[in-house]
């Protein structure tokens, strides 16, 4: 009788399928990698250390920041591409990595589309920028300069399909100018940016809060409008691109959470909640205000429509 009730349960375990053995697992029950495709101290993985450690403690489990540089992002990208869905791999995912990246690299080895969006987490909206003593003191000044003479407007640009380079394509546009008439300066990186600035080497730069807060405290800049839905936290003075009559220029540089293909909609659904409640604690919300970002929840549809929007607007402007 016990060998053949031995043998029945051995049978009833060989014979279940998979997805009733990974429902009896807990998730998470180890160490979790969140994969980010910049170099330490750039705004994902600033962003990123803020909310892992919150991730961590309401999990109980390692929750490691692993950065991964290089290639325009597509190697990190193409790791939780192909990584098992199983929640433990996941992509810090932003703009240059999602909604701008098949529009900056051709032929990627995978479809930008294909991942499975988990949410929004933080962003940092791109600033408009002028030298301190520049006489254009609006856009509206900044405006009229381009249209008057695109080919001396001189502005920073860091090549390719970013945010920053979006913000101005969408100023150009907004105004009715060629942006292939004005003259962008190809620089390496946002710091630069901000210094050509601040030297007056351009007539307007873009930035985000990070990169241009010590020239701005300084008093060598001064920021013309906040391309963001509302005024920036730290700088309640500064009126955004809509307020000064410029609505269609908002470009927002976020971070959030993706995963490869297939994750199952359990795992997105753990992530997504333990996401939404971390944005909700004090901690959180100015360890993400400390490094020049704000907490905003958006669910993974909401993510998904968002970098559809984005990626349709991004090929727009490049094509140009």
């Amino acid at each position: 009788m016990r060998v053949r009730l031995s043998l029945l349960m051995a049978l009833a375990a060989f014979v279940l399928p998979a997805p009733f053995a990974v429902a009896q697992e807990k998730f998470p029950s180890r160490a979790i990698e969140i994969i980010v495709p910049f170099a330490a101290g750039a705004s994902t993985d600033l962003g990123m250390r803020v909310l892992a450690p919150a991730l961590e403690a309401k999990w109980g489990v390692p929750v490691r920041v692993i950065d991964k540089p290089g290639g325009n992002t597509v190697p990190a990208v193409n790791e939780v591409m192909t990584a098992k869905p199983d929640g433990y791999t996941i992509l810090a995912d932003g703009p240059p990595q999602s909604s701008m990246l098949d529009t900056a690299v051709k032929n990627l080895p995978f479809k930008v589309t294909d991942r499975t969006f988990i949410a929004v987490a933080a962003y940092t909206p791109m600033m408009l920028l002028v030298p301190a003593d520049s006489p254009l003191k609006t856009l509206a000044d900044a405006a009229a300069a381009a249209k008057a003479d695109p080919s001396s407007f001189v502005w920073t640009s860091l090549g390719g399909a970013g945010a920053p380079d979006m913000a101005f394509r969408q100023f150009f546009k907004a105004i009715g100018v060629d942006v292939t008439k004005t003259r962008p300066l190809q620089l390496k990186g946002a710091s630069e940016a901000v210094t050509m600035t601040a030297g007056g080497h351009v007539k307007m730069g873009v930035g985000s809060y990070a990169a241009l807060s010590a020239a701005l405290q300084a008093g060598k800049l001064r920021v013309l409008a906040t391309a963001g839905p509302e005024r920036w936290p730290n700088q309640p003075d500064i009126p955004t691109t809509k307020e000064v009559g410029f609505p269609a220029v908002e470009t927002l540089y976020w971070i959030g959470f993706s995963g490869p293909p297939g994750l199952p909609a359990d795992i997105v659904a753990i992530w997504d909640k333990a996401i939404k409640e971390v944005l909700t604690e004090p901690t959180v919300q100015e360890g993400l205000l400390r490094v020049g970002m704000k907490a905003i929840y958006e669910d993974a549809a909401t993510m998904a429509q968002r970098v559809a929007r984005e990626r349709a607007e991004t090929q727009e402007l490049w094509s140009r």
